[in-house]
């Protein structure tokens, strides 16, 4: 079940329908791309260092580089990099 306080990030569905199993990785996205700090408490407690690290592996890419690299260290999942973030070319 989804927190009301976090309701907010789901504001394209109703919170009360999604079963953390069946749609896990649109919460673990949505959470990790958008929550503020008790979203993200919520979702490291909700789900095992595991399962963040696999959603990191297989669809971590959709995540900015910044979050990606912030739930790398809490996942403990190797850091990978990809295109975006960091400084652009012309800023020197």
């Amino acid at each position: 079940m989804i927190p009301a306080a976090i309701t907010w990030l789901f504001w394209d569905v109703d919170p009360r329908g999604i079963d953390l199993e069946k749609h896990r990785d649109y919460v673990l996205e949505r959470v990790m791309a958008r929550g503020d700090l008790f979203a993200m408490r919520w979702l490291a407690r909700q789900f095992p260092r595991d399962v963040l690290a696999d959603f990191l592996v297989r669809k971590g890419d959709r995540l900015a580089p910044r979050e990606r690299a912030f739930w790398s260290v809490i996942a403990g999942a190797p850091r990978t990099e990809s295109p975006g973030g960091g400084r652009p070319p012309w800023a020197g």
